[in-house]
């Protein structure tokens, strides 16, 4: 499995385990594209870019965003979901061996670590005219560095 997706599992996975309390939390690995269950988090991967990180190495380091889009029945689910996400990312994302297995049969090996290089949080408008069912988004975005290969 590449780098690439283990990084998203990891995402994915950390989200998961954030909101593990909140059994009503419907957690997606992209952006919902049917009948949405409010209140759900979606995960999407951005922009992915590779830049050299030594001379005359093929180490690179890695730098990716994140979308993290909330979902919620109200403004106060809204808002304490997505100052959640901030909270929780001032230490950055692990990276696990996904190779080994999957949660929670498995607990995978950490591999290598995304340090959170920024973060924002923003409350998205809803607009009642162009949505048949009334629901309150927020998105969270994360800039990860990694230079694990």
């Amino acid at each position: 499995m590449y780098i690439y997706r283990k990084e998203d599992l990891s995402v994915y996975y950390w989200v998961k385990d954030m909101f593990s309390d909140v059994a009503f939390l419907t957690v997606v690995d992209s952006f919902p594209d049917q009948i949405l269950e409010v209140p759900t988090i979606s995960i999407d991967a951005g922009f992915l870019d590779e830049e050299p990180y030594e001379l005359g190495n093929r180490d690179k380091i890695r730098v990716r965003k994140w979308y993290i889009d909330v979902f919620a029945k109200n403004k106060s689910q809204r808002d304490d979901m997505g100052y959640r996400l901030m909270y929780n990312s001032t230490d950055g994302i692990s990276i696990n061996d996904y190779d080994e297995g999957f949660p929670p049969a498995v607990t995978p090996s950490v591999i290598g670590h995304m340090a959170i290089s920024a973060n924002s949080y923003e409350p998205v408008p809803v607009i009642l005219d162009l949505n048949e069912k009334l629901y309150y988004r927020g998105q969270v975005i994360l800039v990860t560095q990694n230079d694990t290969v």
